[in-house]
């Protein structure tokens, strides 16, 4: 059998898809011959201009509804691939996330119309994902029952696969949303990177190759808007020794220096990360290669850290990390279960200061227990932590666009607790009538304030003051995009309630917004 892996939009562009990278190697392993197609990158290429090419992201993220120009633009752009795809029998595509259910979808119904006896195999997180209540079907099943597909995949796929290749499909997550985790991860292969171009990727700094690591699965936290615990209820690690073996091999094949740990946290473990870090920074020293790496990243309690453990992090080639601060008041990061509070992150912030380390604030406006007083909370902390902007310590900060609610996630587990209900909004932008619950448009009773109108504001009002101290705001025009497409679903929503929404021009964005 000829196999072709393919990675469909959208991924980040930055670094090569691991996933596919992993798969590649297990079917290579199994004796069978395979190839890789990677079509995120290709499509970013093919259309010219960053710009284009993240003008598809509300449509990936559902906050507005493709056009029919655009669908023949992607169309136009599969058809150019179809006598590639033409020469293999099974075709696996990578689901990621959500944010790849309508180019699989397009991609899928190419495959059935134009090529014949293919055997279509999804797989990825993507494939088990649900809509909050709504539980019936998957995305695997409703492709599997529009016979877009033959086969899904859910969980680890490592040891799935093989049985899949063998024929044996009565497997725990084949063509069910119950897989078994895998416990021993130092088994594994490592991902094979060599099936793609590596010259093809827009590195984040210009030639100098990146690749992702996975260190674990799973989370060491439960915070209460992740879906995390959904995939992986078990927590699992890999040694630190075997993490720094891999990314020595990539550095002696590849010549990779720069890594991304895909982990939700990259220090869950703390003894594996000081194991990686202790082999790293004597790898570094004996063979004088510049490392450089980081991820998704916790501060933690000072007593939770060993003497000099930043010292190690930095010795070892550690650079910059993505911090889930999400607000200022230690209040809500409480209720949100992040376990860390502002004087934790203070010393933190210190300590990378000290040791050239760098990281990024990933916020999360609008939590359904935020007062006012949390919203002050967050302001103050600009100016507190502006001298760690100034030198260099903090990057940049992301946040986002609002609360959202996830399927399987403590949050939806609260929504009745809380008083939670969603606001009817339909999809103003496909023409249609039809009538959607948006878990962007949520209000409750606990909280009366905090009603969309103030969530918006809020997020306008932190953005505001981030730039007022010079906080360089990362995304800050595409989170604000999504910003005015929910504030306009919500001006929607008050016009079947009042015939004429007041309007008001917000100055730091120009945008049209409401009262």
């Amino acid at each position: 059998m000829k196999n072709l892996v393919i990675s469909v939009p959208r991924l980040e562009i930055h670094r090569p898809p691991i996933s596919t990278a992993i798969v590649c190697n297990v079917i290579k392993q199994a004796g069978q011959d395979v190839q890789a197609l990677d079509l995120n990158i290709n499509f970013l290429r093919w259309l010219g201009k960053h710009s284009e090419y993240y003008n598809f992201d509300q449509i990936w993220d559902g906050e507005r509804a493709i056009t029919d120009s655009e669908r023949e633009l992607c169309i136009k752009f599969i058809s150019q691939y179809k006598d590639k795809i033409d020469l293999y029998n099974v075709i696996w595509i990578s689901v990621f996330g959500g944010s790849c259910h309508l180019f699989t979808e397009l991609l899928c119904d190419f495959i059935r119309t134009h090529l014949k006896n293919k055997t279509i195999i999804l797989g990825g997180q993507g494939v088990v994902t649900y809509h909050v209540g709504k539980y019936a079907e998957n995305f695997g099943d409703i492709m599997k029952r529009k016979g877009l597909c033959d086969i899904y995949i859910s969980g680890e796929g490592e040891e799935t696969v093989v049985k899949v290749l063998n024929e044996d499909l009565n497997q725990p997550g084949v063509n069910n949303p119950k897989p078994l985790q895998l416990n021993e991860l130092d088994n594994l292969p490592f991902p094979d990177y060599g099936y793609y171009n590596l010259d093809d990727y827009d590195y984040l700094t210009p030639n100098e190759k990146e690749v992702f690591i996975v260190g674990s699965r799973g989370c060491v936290r439960h915070c209460t808007y992740c879906d995390v615990a959904r995939h992986w209820p078990k927590f699992r690690f890999r040694s630190g020794n075997n993490i720094a073996s891999e990314m020595i091999n990539h550095y002696e094949k590849h010549g990779v220096e720069r890594f991304y740990f895909t982990d939700s946290l990259i220090n869950g473990s703390i003894k594996a990360f000081h194991d990686m870090c202790t082999q790293l920074a004597k790898y570094r020293n004996d063979y004088k290669v510049d490392f450089r790496w980081g991820g998704q990243f916790i501060f933690r309690p000072k007593r939770q850290l060993p003497q000099g453990h930043y010292d190690m992090v930095a010795e070892a080639g550690g650079d910059t990390f993505y911090v889930g601060v999400e607000t200022g008041s230690d209040k809500v990061r409480w209720e949100m279960d992040k376990k860390f509070t502002n004087d934790d992150t203070e010393w933190q912030l210190e300590e990378f200061s000290r040791n050239k380390l760098h990281c990024f604030f990933l916020m999360l406006v609008g939590y359904i227990t935020e007062t006012k007083q949390d919203q002050q909370d967050t302001l103050d902390m600009f100016p507190r932590w502006k001298k760690y902007v100034a030198d260099g310590t903090i990057r940049g900060i992301d946040f986002g666009v609002s609360l959202k609610f996830m399927a399987h996630t403590p949050l939806e587990r609260m929504i009745d607790s809380s008083g939670v209900y969603f606001l009817d909004a339909g999809d103003i932008y496909n023409g249609e009538t039809t009538s959607n619950k948006d878990t962007n448009l949520w209000q409750c009773t606990t909280n009366p304030d905090l009603d969309v109108y103030e969530r918006l504001r809020r997020r306008v009002e932190v953005q505001k003051e981030a730039i007022k101290h010079n906080w360089p705001v990362w995304r800050g025009p595409t989170r604000l995009k999504a910003v005015k497409l929910l504030a306009m679903k919500y001006r929607d929503y008050l016009a079947d309630l009042q015939p004429e929404p007041k309007l008001y021009v917000e100055e730091s964005t120009g945008y049209n917004w409401f009262k």
